[in-house]
């Protein structure tokens, strides 16, 4: 229906082509693009009526491969024998003897998550980038907020009548008579009015509370909540102006300096000294009332907070073709916890936010060892000589969080036995922590109580 035709080779690559409404030029192509210097107004033998679109590597047939381990480290290094990396499961590629004749050619295999580059667009500076949606219905982004240091741009998909998506001064003054001819759907800087442009964006994301359809900024000097529709702010929490439910035992308020928010409208920010203070978004009064933000807990901890992650797990509602958690048609959900990683810090904590014990610790999870003497799958080693300690307990610290529902039966080539258990045999809740040193851990999130203390999940 789009012209498109997928060629697969038995011994070649494959290729994507389009197919073409007028000959064009033959020559190499590439993104849809022809190199035109083998044939610009030569005959028709010159011409093609094809572009290619992508081109996909072939590994058949293979002739002979081998089955190498990769990854050993060295017997002296803190990784090698004896030390941390002692006992860890080495992976192994495939070097594998593929295709025929002039296409031969000696291929390295390696089991893992493959990326392919679709567009490139060089922008220096930048430390964070979040998808919007117009409306919370909606399917497909429409912002994509960038966060630099000390500034915040928006880059929007410019359509007939969106409300506040103005362009720059710059674009405006280009764009002279070429408005009406503009193609709708293009991608270019727009403003939101409620979002604070002057600031780094620590935190953004689209909310449903109540009636509200909102979208949440979190800057270093507050929290604003933005009228989808109108792209206004109609709410606004600073750690300046926090005059509610003052007590002895709350020290001066600061900067914030980690987010995280949800589509419930839950949102906890950390301030510099290591306070940590729980919002919600609530519904306004009346018809026609605005929503707010109402401060429900905060706490001190002992450390600077290194990352937080407030995103809920899914309801368990999956079937025998898996769970459908896709997309903003799922349910809105409220997180029941928030998980914290601390600097200098080996271990991230699971902390309450229900209304009566608000950022209580429910679970410490120790990323250095396992709790109790016990082995937990997935937890690093934590043994290491004298040398290697320091950098080690560095490369133990939490730098990123993830809460997440996963369905084991949702990837085809999933070995049963390979997943983490479940109580009742369905979705499972896990903690995904990323380490200083590039590793990914997960732990399995089984009901935690306030009475767990210094454990695993």
């Amino acid at each position: 229906g789009n012209g498109l035709v997928y060629v697969g080779s038995q011994f070649g690559q494959s290729q994507l082509l389009r197919i073409l409404d007028a000959p064009s030029p033959s020559g190499t192509v590439s993104g849809g693009r022809t190199d035109d210097r083998r044939g610009r107004g030569t005959g028709l033998e010159d011409t093609t009526y094809l572009s290619l679109v992508e081109e996909h590597d072939n590994l058949g047939p293979i002739v002979d491969f081998d089955l190498r381990p990769v990854g050993d480290a060295p017997a002296s290094s803190p990784g090698g024998p004896g030390g941390r990396g002692a006992g860890r499961a080495r992976q192994s590629v495939a070097a594998t003897c593929s295709g025929v004749a002039s296409e031969g050619s000696v291929r390295i295999v390696r089991n893992g998550v493959g990326m392919s580059e679709r567009a490139a667009v060089d922008v220096p500076g930048i430390k964070g980038m979040w998808g919007l949606r117009r409306s919370f219905g909606d399917v497909d982004d429409s912002f994509l907020v960038q966060s630099f240091v000390g500034e915040t741009r928006v880059l929007g998909v410019q359509g007939p009548g969106d409300v506040g998506m103005d362009r720059g001064d710059d674009a405006m003054e280009d764009d002279g008579d070429d408005d009406d001819e503009e193609e709708v759907g293009a991608l270019a800087e727009v403003t939101i009015e409620g979002f604070d442009p002057a600031r780094s964006t620590l935190c953004a994301c689209n909310a449903s509370v109540g009636r509200h359809d909102l979208l949440v900024q979190a800057v270093e000097d507050g929290v604003r909540l933005v009228d989808s529709s109108t792209l206004a702010c109609v709410a606004r929490w600073s750690p300046f102006d926090d005059d509610d439910d003052e007590d002895e035992d709350d020290g001066p308020s600061g900067f914030i300096t980690v987010a995280s928010a949800n589509e419930s409208g839950q949102v906890v920010v950390a301030l510099r000294g290591g306070a940590l203070v729980y919002l919600a978004a609530e519904e306004g009064d009346g018809d026609d009332g605005p929503p707010s933000l109402r401060r429900v807990g905060r706490t001190a901890l002992d450390r600077e907070v290194s990352c937080l992650d407030l995103s809920p797990f899914r309801p368990g509602t999956s079937d025998d073709d898996g769970m459908d958690v896709d997309g903003p048609a799922a349910c809105v959900t409220a997180s029941p916890v928030v998980a914290v990683g601390l600097w200098d810090d080996s271990s991230v904590r699971l902390l309450s936010l229900s209304d009566g014990d608000a950022l209580d610790e429910l679970l410490r999870v120790d990323l250095g060892r396992p709790a109790s003497g016990a082995p937990v799958e997935g937890t690093p080693s934590a043994a290491a000589d004298n040398a290697g300690e320091a950098a080690g307990a560095r490369d133990m610290m939490a730098r990123s969080l993830r809460l997440v529902t996963m369905d084991p039966r949702s990837s085809s080539g999933t070995n049963p036995s390979s997943c983490p258990p479940s109580r009742h045999g369905g979705p499972v809740d896990m903690l995904l922590v990323g380490l200083g040193d590039g590793r990914l851990v997960s732990f399995v999130v089984d009901a935690p109580s306030p009475s767990s203390r210094a454990g695993a999940p």
